[in-house]
């Protein structure tokens, strides 16, 4: 890769009439200069903040005129649920990242397992750690393979079980339906946590979502075969805890997928 050239450096001698590969700016003074083509992108992305102008929180839907899959803002929920399109969820875009909310959560609060299960994803018991983990699908998916009479995890009355069956379909039948959903990690109820008045606002456009609320809810990265994390809501809090005994809220996430 090239070294960077400063803004002067880019700018040449001022081109003949039939030089077309420069582009006129000015720099700090005011002065008239001549920019490289070449060399725009990088002055753009170095001037320009363009990736935080897509971030945001929007609610998906998969069209039921083909079941293709959108995200839109707001404002324009309620006019295309009024024609009959259903929200898959509401997604948060931020930092590179598609993380999507389901529109309800369990009716109670959920115990993790029937008993303390290993197997599962991301372990750990150092909160920067738990606090880095982005693999709740991963995490999920290995915790529904590990459950056995004594330690169940795969039914809907326990958290990683009930999120695996959670389903959102349009008109069609098609969408986020069983399978595509998993427990959060806690790196991602983070995420929703720090977007959760957004987040709350798009469920309220929703017909039939429900609010998330200002408590606990379970994650998928576990802290031993006998605990796992959770979140608080109301601080943001961490903490670890036994998954056969401790209840807390469960809300499943996805992805923006077909």
């Amino acid at each position: 890769m090239a070294d960077k050239k400063t803004f002067k450096e880019m700018a040449g001698a001022l081109p003949t009439a039939t030089d077309v590969d420069s582009i006129m700016a000015k720099d700090a003074s005011g002065n008239p200069i001549w920019i490289k083509k070449a060399d725009l992108a990088q002055v753009a992305a170095e001037l320009m903040p363009f990736r935080p102008l897509y971030d945001g929180v929007f609610i998906m839907h998969h069209r039921k005129s083909d079941d293709y899959p959108l995200i839109v803002k707001p404002h324009k929920w309620t006019s295309l649920q009024n024609s009959g399109e259903i929200a898959d969820g509401v997604a948060i875009v931020e930092g590179g990242k598609i993380l999507v909310v389901a529109p309800t959560q369990a009716t109670t609060k959920l115990a993790w397992s029937s008993g303390e299960v290993s197997g599962g994803g991301t372990t750990t018991w150092d909160r920067v750690t738990a606090l880095n983990d982005w693999n709740g699908k991963t995490n999920t998916q290995k915790q529904i393979a590990a459950s056995k009479e004594g330690a169940v995890t795969n039914t809907a009355s326990y958290a990683p079980g009930f999120c695996n069956l959670y389903s959102r379909s349009n008109a069609n039948g098609k969408g986020l339906t069983a399978g595509k959903w998993w427990l959060p990690s806690l790196g991602e109820m983070m995420m929703i946590y720090a977007n959760m008045t957004k987040v709350n606002y798009a469920l309220s456009l929703i017909s039939g979502a429900t609010q998330l609320v200002e408590d606990a809810y379970w994650t998928s990265t576990e802290a031993s075969a006998a605990d796992a994390w959770y979140l608080y809501l109301n601080n943001g809090g961490a903490n670890g805890n036994t998954k056969a005994s401790l209840q807390r809220y469960v809300r499943a996430v996805s992805a923006f997928i077909s």
